[in-house]
């Protein structure tokens, strides 16, 4: 899996925010080296995920709001013409009027429990 890079953020933790964590399995994004002393490894399942039968994850609640600013890169084009961007991890976004290889800015429009619609607010 490839991660586009504007989807890493290293840093500090705010008391009273909220907060979105995508775990990597190790190795995957870096060594401890790269990402600072306090990380930790993880084993098992995502919080907020389960597995389907057929390996896919399935969301227990979407790791985007309504109304969410995301940069995303458009992966794909879906049955219907939309772009397709993906959010860690794995999560689909249909956003109109975009093509593969497309660097935007989407504001959330509707979020679903595995995937959302996003329109274009700006290019990257």
């Amino acid at each position: 899996m490839e991660i586009p890079e504007q989807e890493i953020e290293v840093g500090s933790l705010e008391e009273g925010k909220r907060y979105k964590v995508t775990l990597f399995e190790a190795g995957e994004v870096g060594s401890a080296e790269d990402v600072g002393s306090n990380s930790s490894e993880f084993t098992g399942q995502l919080s907020g995920t389960r597995q389907r039968q057929d390996n896919s994850t399935e969301f227990d609640q979407p790791p985007v709001d309504e109304g969410e600013i995301r940069e995303v890169e458009i992966e794909d084009i879906g049955e219907k013409g939309d772009g397709i961007a993906r959010i860690p991890p794995g999560y689909v976004v249909f956003v109109e009027n975009t093509s593969p290889g497309d660097r935007v800015r989407i504001k959330i429009t509707e979020a679903r429990d595995n995937f959302a619609f996003a329109d274009v607010v700006g290019q990257v």
